[in-house]
């Protein structure tokens, strides 16, 4: 994953995982603003697609952080 994805990625998990209030706002602005600025940098992606993106990307990083599960002792 590429670091702007992964930031677009890890700005999305902030905003889920955020607080009620001024912190969730701030958190949704921040969110916006670095899809904003990614559809500045690649013009010819839209704003579906980009979001899009970013939600399977996201998708994938929540499983890789999940544990395995364990085998039993004995298998």
């Amino acid at each position: 994953m590429n670091a702007e994805l992964r930031a677009l990625v890890l700005a999305l998990d902030a905003v889920i995982e955020g607080r009620t209030g001024a912190e969730a706002e701030r958190l949704e602005a921040l969110y916006q603003s670095r899809l904003a600025d990614a559809l500045e940098r690649h013009p010819s992606l839209s704003r579906q697609t980009l979001e899009a993106m970013v939600h399977v990307a996201y998708r994938r990083w929540i499983r890789s952080q999940e544990k395995p599960p364990t085998l039993p002792p004995n298998a």
